[in-house]
């Protein structure tokens, strides 16, 4: 029964790892979208208006492109 506790938090350990490696991935990815959208409005001639909000896992972004 002692190794089993074991097993439980590794298994917990690991969801925990693979779960901040994902939020950081989908961050960055989201990062790199955005400031393809900003080049791409300024090169349309237009004023692009990003709002960034919330930390890490719940970081969401508001673009608007005003010409």
């Amino acid at each position: 029964m002692g190794n089993n506790g074991k097993v439980w938090l590794m298994i917990g350990g690991l969801m925990i790892v693979i779960g901040v490696a994902f939020s950081i991935f989908f961050s960055i990815a989201s990062e790199k979208q955005i400031n393809q959208l900003l080049k791409s409005c300024e090169n349309d001639g237009g004023e692009a208006i990003v709002k960034k909000s919330g930390f890490l896992v719940t970081t969401s972004y508001e673009f608007e492109c005003e010409k």
